[in-house]
């Protein structure tokens, strides 16, 4: 058992075991190492790897499209702040058809968020995300049902307080039930290793950022807290927009928020023991069309892309 000899010896006081293995595969001396590392960096800024398949980076994968940016030094810093990456990601039809996975670089990137960070996202932006760091797993609000395997006595409780609001990352994982909303959006369920998540676009996806408990509750708290310092329906949907896409609406989108406002603020007039259903409490109607507006927003394509 040996190394290829085409690349740079074994480490000379290297153990002749899988540990001594590892240390020539993370040595200085072998490019394969630093560029597959510089490849990860580049597909989580641009949303595509110089060499797209993450997980093959040999001669049965993707051969990358520009090669040289793989000896890239100074990297994470100088990616950023390139005119490149800051450019806009809106492209015209004709370059979207030539090049619609961007590997010319053309336009800036537009990537759908992953699944931890549409949740964290949504969270932050309603208040309700928790900072709190370490600690064991957490059991934030799931459909009942999910972990009904065969021959399995575990059952999910709920976490309670702050612990349903912490991030993602501390959701407690099963690989025979993963965590629903966020198997939606593509998180992988862990029984094989995963090197990269292949992104995809579903209904499902905007039915869970509609109905899901957690964001209806993360778009119900928005509205409250916008409800609370702003006055006027019209200045408080537009600061709803602005808090969580960081610019206004256009007058198109307004409109249509406008009119969401006003049809489901007249529905809980007509309605009132449906704000209670919907927002878990009794408020005014106004706040509850509020609510509905918001998570309206929540559910744009906007809210869950990088771009």
């Amino acid at each position: 058992p040996d190394v290829p000899k085409s690349l740079h010896q074994f480490p000379r006081n290297a153990p002749r075991n899988r540990l001594g293995l590892a240390q020539w595969i993370t040595d200085k001396k072998n490019p394969l190492f630093s560029r597959t590392v510089v490849n990860r960096f580049w597909e989580q800024i641009f949303g595509v790897g110089i060499v797209e398949t993450l997980e093959d980076f040999g001669t049965q994968g993707f051969k990358p499209v520009h090669p040289e940016l793989l000896d890239s030094k100074s990297l994470l810093k100088e990616i950023v702040m390139s005119a490149t990456y800051q450019q806009s990601s809106v492209g015209d039809k004709e370059l979207f058809e030539k090049d619609p996975a961007n590997h010319l670089l053309a336009r800036g990137p537009r990537v759908r968020l992953s699944a931890e960070q549409v949740r964290d996202q949504s969270l932050a932006v309603s208040g309700l995300l928790s900072k709190k760091m370490y600690g064991k797993p957490v059991m934030p609000y799931q459909p009942d049902g999910v972990w009904a395997a065969v021959n399995s006595n575990l059952n999910y409780r709920q976490s309670e307080g702050e612990d349903q609001y912490r991030r993602a990352i501390y959701t407690f994982a099963r690989r025979t039930g993963p965590y629903p909303s966020m198997f939606n959006f593509d998180s992988p369920s862990r029984e094989v290793c995963v090197a990269r998540r292949i992104r995809t676009n579903t209904p499902l996806q905007s039915l869970v950022l509609l109905n899901d408990p957690v964001f209806v509750e993360a778009s119900n708290y928005l509205a409250k807290n916008i409800y609370s310092n702003v006055q006027g329906a019209e200045n408080q949907i537009v600061s709803c927009y602005k808090k969580a896409l960081l610019h206004e609406p256009s007058a198109k989108d307004y409109k249509a928020l406008k009119n969401l406002y006003e049809v489901s603020l007249e529905n809980f007039k007509k309605n009132p023991k449906q704000i209670k259903d919907y927002l878990r409490s009794n408020e005014k109607p106004e706040l509850a069309a509020l609510a509905v507006v918001a998570n309206a927003i929540i559910n744009l394509d906007e809210f869950v892309t990088k771009q």
